[in-house]
């Protein structure tokens, strides 16, 4: 110290300094910009009324989705990932549209395992296989078909995938990468040695999305990238630099639909599509909707944040959208949306949280708690999550002498990527709705979000009440289904 100089004013003014500056960190958090409001205003939330009206009307007139499905193709098809959501659903939606069960296989890891599509589609086969692993993935493609349809072409789907959307570091990518990157360059081999001339994929609509930042000296008002309209422009231009993706998995899953577009030639088209952004679609099993549900809590600090959906359905449908726009029986000459990423979302304008929040409240036979902590306390808390976690990748010998790990289920997951994702981030679909013609694929989607989440609910509630499903231990049914 030197003498006679008194610090103390010193620090307390940086104290304040730093207070006031976290505090305009926590009000920017807070507070829906102009921009997002426009392109979804305050009187865009869903009432109570409206949610109890369109809970009745699911329940008393659910959708039929034969209607909405294209037109059967003489086609032979390999799901990989079809047990899981999106995958899920292309299965029992090409059952629906009356391709028969021995026409389709199922190429994944894990058995089938969501109670809607199980009885439809108990007779189909599905084959266990590690697609990191081009030896097993070979084997898989190479399983004679029945006689009846052996001769027919071939489409595969690729929805296969390993989502961590909490990890952001080079040293952690590989994790990811392994599966998403990996496992499509050899379901993409196995595929062209099988003879598919048609090859869709699953990618996401994060791939565009920049890395948020709220950290602005001296103006914390001014966070970057807190609103983001996207599109598919970015795959127009050359991949981005790893730091500036949102996170591993968006990187990952950009660097695989690359290599899916650019292996799209004479006789073997390909496609791409990218959900927005959250997909919901299973009460069991999704990681948007089932975590609420089942736990009984909410825990957010987003819950006027603005963002797309898209129900697993709708996702669905745009894959097979994508085939019969690729069909070179139909179209001899390749269609504008080959070897390219085309974006989904749920038709209607981007919802709030909120909106999420209230409907589940309203409308699930089991209780739910809501609780909205500070969103700066939360972003504080993932940084040194994340430090502590790269503190344990970093010096490994820490696991070993103390027996020190890395976080993980919810912890794991609320590290600062994930403040991207939960931003304001609004999906531009608008080129996957064109016309084929028009480099599109005719896209429109069946049911709006708040028409999924509803039947969703309906689906949720009739298992509680037969006893099929419920909620965490010690949990019990405590109000009518609608309050």
């Amino acid at each position: 110290m030197v003498e006679g100089l008194d610090l103390w004013p010193l620090g307390l003014a940086v104290v304040i300094v730093g207070a006031l500056w976290v505090y305009g960190v926590n009000r920017t958090m807070r507070t829906v910009p102009p921009t997002a409001l426009k392109l979804s205003p305050i009187s865009n939330r869903w009432s109570k009324e409206y949610i109890r009206e369109t809970y009745e009307r699911v329940k008393k007139n659910p959708v039929d989705i034969k209607k909405h499905l294209p037109p059967k193709l003489d086609r032979r098809y390999i799901v990989v990932g079809g047990s899981g959501l999106v995958g899920g659903d292309i299965v029992s939606h090409l059952l629906a549209r009356g391709q028969s069960a021995e026409s389709v296989r199922i190429v994944d890891f894990a058995p089938l395992r969501r109670p809607q599509i199980l009885g439809v589609a108990s007779k189909v086969e599905v084959i266990k296989t590690d697609i990191t692993s081009p030896d097993s993935v070979k084997a898989a493609f190479s399983k004679p078909w029945p006689a009846s349809v052996a001769s027919l072409p071939l489409t595969v789907y690729h929805t296969a995938a390993v989502i961590r959307p909490g990890e952001r570091s080079i040293k952690t990518y590989d994790r990811v990468a392994r599966v998403n990157v990996g496992g499509a360059s050899n379901v993409l081999a196995a595929a062209k040695e099988a003879g598919a001339d048609i090859f869709i994929a699953t990618s996401s609509s994060s791939v565009a999305l920049k890395p948020m930042k709220f950290w602005r000296w001296p103006l914390p008002s001014l966070a970057s990238n807190y609103v983001q309209v996207f599109n598919e422009d970015d795959f127009d231009q050359p991949l981005k630099a790893h730091d500036d993706f949102f996170g591993n998995y968006a990187r990952a899953k950009a660097e695989a639909e690359r290599l899916v577009c650019a292996a799209n030639q004479e006789g073997f088209r390909t496609g791409v599509v990218r959900p927005g952004n959250g997909i919901f679609g299973d009460v069991e099993n999704d990681v948007t909707f089932s975590p609420a549900l089942k736990s009984g809590s909410i825990v957010s600090w987003t819950p006027h944040v603005i963002q797309n959906w898209i129900s697993s359905r709708n996702a669905s449908i745009a894959h097979l959208l994508f085939e019969a726009a690729l069909n070179p029986s139909v179209r001899p000459v390749p269609p504008a949306c080959a070897g390219r990423p085309l974006l989904v979302t749920d038709p209607g304008p981007p919802i709030a949280f909120q909106d999420f929040y209230t409907l589940s409240s309203l409308l699930s036979i089991t209780p739910i708690t809501e609780t909205y902590p500070p969103p700066v306390l939360m972003l504080i808390l993932a940084y040194a999550i994340e430090g502590w976690a790269n503190l344990i990748i970093n010096f490994p010998v820490l696991t070993k002498l103390f027996g020190w790990k890395e976080p993980t289920g919810d912890l794991a997951m609320l590290q600062p990527a994930v403040f991207t994702v939960s931003a304001y981030t609004i999906c531009d679909d608008s080129r996957a709705r064109k016309s084929v013609e028009e480099g599109g694929i005719g896209y429109k989607g069946v049911t709006d979000t708040l028409y999924g989440f509803c039947e969703q609910m309906a689906v949720w509630n009739g298992r509680v009440e037969r006893g099929e499903a419920g909620p965490l231990k010690g949990m019990k049914i405590a109000k009518p289904v609608v309050a």
